[in-house]
């Protein structure tokens, strides 16, 4: 027999669900705790009890999207690395991230970060969970850029928490080009990131 508390996991992971697929198909205004009630099969008297509050189910689906657009991406890169501490393989896991999937599911999956970014303002809670999230995930993509270095493949006069943040631009960073009415190509883009690679490169 499940524990009770298997099964409030359980309950949670349905209701997260649930409400992130109304989040993805329609922002926040479309989440209504009746109708998640409904579709999830989980009492309204439970998700209260789970969540607080209709905003706690907001801000719960918020991070689950979040790390599903950063952490669990990322760490499927980590956990695939191969552990050589070469250039070639330093050159793949970043050009493997800016160009994972097509340019459509690139577009959708930079602009959801910026969506729960933007979320996190006055919600003081959900800005801890990301930010906690966020950074066991640097955390971890800092000692791989160390180890690099380490390695003589990094340059070793650059701060290593800074070229994380020079990775993550690289992610995020096209949101503008979005905008733009003369933005750059795919192509182009990708030339960039490749120059840019280069920079971080100790000399052979």
């Amino acid at each position: 027999m499940s524990t009770r508390a298997e099964r409030s996991d359980r309950t949670r992971e349905r209701v997260i669900e649930v409400a992130l697929a109304h989040l993805e198909a329609g922002g926040e205004a479309s989440i209504r705790v009746d109708r998640i009630c409904t579709e999830s099969g989980v009492s309204m008297g439970s998700i209260y009890h789970h969540f607080g509050d209709r905003d706690g189910v907001i801000a719960a689906a918020q991070v689950r999207r979040f790390a599903r657009s950063t952490d669990e991406g990322m760490t499927a890169f980590l956990d695939g690395a191969d552990g050589a501490l070469d250039r070639a393989g330093f050159r793949r896991f970043i050009l493997d991230g800016a160009t994972e999937g097509d340019a459509t599911t690139r577009r959708a999956k930079r602009w959801q970060l910026v969506t729960v970014l933007a979320s996190t303002v006055g919600r003081t809670e959900l800005e801890r969970e990301i930010v906690e999230l966020q950074t066991r995930l640097n955390d971890r993509l800092t000692a791989w850029v160390s180890a690099h270095q380490a390695g003589g493949v990094v340059r070793a006069d650059l701060d290593p928490r800074a070229v994380v943040a020079m990775l993550w631009s690289w992610k995020l960073g096209p949101a503008l080009n979005d905008v733009d009415a003369n933005g750059a190509s795919e192509e182009a883009w990708l030339a960039a990131v490749e120059a840019s690679i280069e920079t971080l490169l100790r000399s052979e």
